[in-house]
């Protein structure tokens, strides 16, 4: 997966160089933790990198399942123990720190084709999945596994990236992709159809 770890770099490389600062976005789950750790050692100015989370869990912040727990653990340590980490909260929009439109977003996918915390039951809800919609963060009631409230960045926030990279790890989550391309009730589907910016897809086995 180095090539994950040198497009992020390379892309919060050139922003730091050409506007002072970078923004990575990033999500939890198990696929990317090898990618996190490389990053870690990796020499990049981490002080002028804004880091945040494309969704989380609704538990306290040192809970197994949190997603900030998560890069504590995997990311925010070694070479980049310094990285400006904001946890993702309703008022995260309104920091005028954070460095927007965010230079790279790094997303997962799920079994069942979601992708942040934008599941197949919310695909009729227009403020989750319209394009046209207000950028914004969600609250969402008990979804996925583990079933635990969720906040979460739209499809609106979450395409303004500059950068979007969609990890698909494993066999499964592969035919996933595949059918999403043209299965509209699979959440996905509205990510790989709309993108608009430069878009990367990984695929690597288990």
């Amino acid at each position: 997966m180095m090539s994950i770890v040198k497009l992020i770099s390379d892309r919060l490389n050139s922003s730091i160089k050409n506007m002072g600062s970078g923004s990575l976005v990033v999500c939890g789950g198990t696929s990317p933790i090898s990618i996190y750790e490389e990053l870690s050692n990796i020499d990049i100015s981490w002080s002028k990198v804004f880091l945040t989370l494309v969704d989380d869990r609704l538990v306290d912040p040192d809970h197994r399942d949190s997603n900030q727990k998560l890069l504590h653990n995997h990311f925010i340590k070694n070479k980049a123990k310094n990285i400006n980490f904001f946890p993702l909260t309703e008022n995260f929009l309104s920091n005028t720190e954070f460095k927007k439109p965010f230079d790279v977003t790094l997303i997962g996918m799920g079994e069942d084709g979601h992708f942040a915390s934008l599941f197949p039951d919310m695909i009729n809800q227009n403020e989750a999945f319209d394009l046209n919609a207000s950028p914004k963060i969600l609250i969402t009631p008990p979804q996925g596994n583990p079933l635990i409230p969720r906040i979460t960045m739209n499809l609106s926030l979450i395409m303004e990236s500059l950068n979007i990279i969609l990890l698909v790890k494993g066999k499964a989550k592969q035919n996933i992709f595949e059918k999403a391309k043209k299965e509209k009730k699979l959440p996905i589907h509205h990510l790989i159809k709309n993108r608009n910016r430069d878009f990367f897809i990984e695929k690597v086995n288990d």
